[in-house]
């Protein structure tokens, strides 16, 4: 008795729940939400992962550890601190040693804090629930009492997520029913949702410093932290940002889900081609029941009729025709405008469709010399000089475009850059599909480079062999010449699919708009 009634003047117990900063981080905003978890002193603050960007390069993730440490230490020399690894922070196993190295823990472990159990599950290189993970999660279980308050945090939310093993994840749900956790927690959509389910509550945590370029409420995306308050045998969840305070049920998993679903999958359209006449796009319904769909379509240069629409979605798809008739560039591309209601509290959705334009260019047979300039007769094909910045519109970057030519085994491609200003960060990028993966190279101005293989699962890989680059420079523009070997490229139909790009300091001009890791969305290099 006396140790229950210990226990009991203990609680509540007030946990911060901080989100990610990675994807386009916000210093600024993390500080503010940081500044705000310290005014309001809980009892514990709890991490849901990817403090650092790293974007794949294990020496940018250590200087990011750098950086946002002494963020972090307003809080974790303040309050008992629970870390989570995020994707972000792991992805491969030298990044792991930085973790253990910057905070001192392991990715997966047990802590006890305040009479609470934390059980804390890595799941920063996995894409999906597995089986294992709930071995582990198992092992966990054995390990703790289960009749005294626990959480479980990870990184990725699954329960939420599309694309799971619906068993998998059933299982989940049954191990934490029986097992009973107050609140299984995690982040990583950059979204928040909250659903309970036989007394456990489901939270998906909102970003706490990730760029967010139009506020959401109501569909939860917006920079937040958590405030969870936790009792022996409940807990309750607000969200918190610099315009207010929020119930937890602003946003369902099942409208999350839904949101994701609408905005990623029920286009299929057909890549606009500007030699034809017509375009067709394809809806596809997300939920098991019927939904009016209206469109309004901003044409940009391709005069599309109709130009509004409302479309009763059922069962089947849905494909739409339009008469076209382009002029000059592809950009400013066609822009749908979506609105609709969804999920089981028909909440409206409203969001925009950027119709991919395929883009095609030829590489002829040639006898090409990897010298750093085009020179007469190695690149017969015209200069692909229309790119978009990252509104769709055309790009104000000067002098942008590129040549391809081929010598039946290898792809060379050289890109002609107008110099905006000798002190400017510049660079180009390149983006091959090949099979499952993807091959991205990038060139600077100043000979540096950074070179990736990006396959559908695991880790990423530096990108060492199949490619060779000159460049040359005059001052006044710069060229980046590089061969691919074709074989290494996987071509399909005798094209390969490619992304081009730019980057001036803060600029950015695409061949190809907007940029996907999609080899459906992405240009075509005819190999003629």
């Amino acid at each position: 008795m006396t140790v229950l009634l210990i226990l009991l003047a203990a609680f509540p117990v007030r946990i911060a729940v901080l989100g990610d900063r990675t994807g386009s981080p916000d210093d600024a905003e993390f500080e503010i939400a940081v500044d705000a978890i310290v005014e309001m002193s809980p009892d514990i603050v709890l991490s849901v992962g990817d403090f650092v960007e790293g974007n794949g390069d294990v020496e940018t993730a250590r200087e990011d550890w750098d950086n946002i440490l002494p963020i972090l230490e307003r809080l974790t020399l303040r309050f008992p601190f629970v870390y989570t690894p995020g994707n972000n922070d792991i992805w491969n196993d030298q990044t792991e040693n930085y973790w253990r190295e910057y905070t001192s823990t392991e990715p997966s472990r047990i802590e006890e804090i305040s009479g609470i159990t934390f059980v804390v599950l890595d799941t920063s290189r996995d894409d999906r629930l597995s089986m294992d993970d709930l071995d582990t999660i198992k092992s966990f279980i054995e390990e703790i009492d289960t009749d005294n308050p626990w959480i479980l945090v990870t990184h990725k939310p699954f329960w939420f997520m599309s694309y799971q093993d619906s068993t998998v994840v059933s299982d989940f749900k049954k191990l934490m029913t029986e097992s009973g956790p107050l609140a299984v927690v995690g982040g990583h959509i950059h979204r928040f949702a909250a659903d309970r389910e036989d007394g456990v509550l489901y939270i998906s945590a909102g970003p706490s410093g990730s760029a967010i370029w139009e506020p959401d409420t109501e569909h939860g995306r917006f920079t937040q932290f958590g405030w969870m308050t936790i009792w022996p045998d409940s807990a309750a969840y607000a969200v918190v940002d610099a315009r207010g305070v929020y119930s937890e049920t602003i946003n369902t998993g099942e409208e999350m889900n839904l949101f994701y679903l609408y905005r990623n999958e029920m286009f299929a359209g057909r890549q606009l081609e500007m030699e034809l006449e017509s375009a067709v796009l394809t809806l596809r319904p997300v939920e098991d029941r019927t939904r009016t769909v209206r469109l309004s379509i901003n044409a940009g240069n391709w005069n599309l009729h109709p130009d509004t629409l409302e479309i009763e979605l059922m069962e089947d798809p849905v494909e739409l025709h339009f008469t076209q008739s382009p002029e000059g560039s592809p950009y400013p591309s066609p822009v749908i405008t979506v609105n609709m209601e969804y999920g089981s509290r028909n909440k409206e959705l409203s969001f925009e469709y950027y119709w991919p334009v395929l883009r095609t260019a030829n590489a002829f047979i040639t006898e090409p010399v990897l010298d750093g300039t085009a020179s007469p007769g190695e690149y017969r094909g015209i200069l692909q000089t229309d790119f978009a910045n990252p509104e769709g519109q055309p790009t104000d970057l000067p002098g942008t475009g590129f040549r391809a030519a081929t010598d039946e085994e290898n792809l060379f491609i050289c890109t002609e850059m107008r110099v905006s200003s000798p002190e400017s960060e510049d660079y180009a990028g390149f983006i091959f599909s090949s099979g499952d993966s993807f091959y991205w190279l990038r060139v600077w101005r100043d000979g540096t480079t950074k070179a990736l293989i990006i396959p559908p699962e695991g880790e990423w890989e530096d990108w060492e062999e199949g490619y060779s680059i000159v460049i040359e420079t005059d001052g006044a523009e710069w060229c980046v010449e590089a061969v691919f070997d074709i074989s290494l490229l996987d071509p399909e139909e005798d094209y390969v699919g490619v992304h081009l790009y730019r980057v001036v300091d803060d600029d950015y001009a695409t061949w190809v708009y907007p940029i996907e890791f999609d080899a459906s969305t992405m240009g075509r290099i005819w190999l003629e």
